[in-house]
């Protein structure tokens, strides 16, 4: 298995939501710099 990295491309589903925004929060306080998301549209 392959280690994330800062550089690591990260989905997080549901980043509008309360866990979900957590979760992004989180990753950007760790220096996770590609994290993708999308929108119901």
């Amino acid at each position: 298995m392959a280690e994330m990295t800062p550089n690591s491309r990260i989905f997080v589903a549901g980043h509008r939501g309360l866990v979900g925004s957590a979760v992004v929060r989180r990753l950007e306080h760790l220096g996770y710099t590609t994290i993708l998301s999308a929108t119901r549209d």
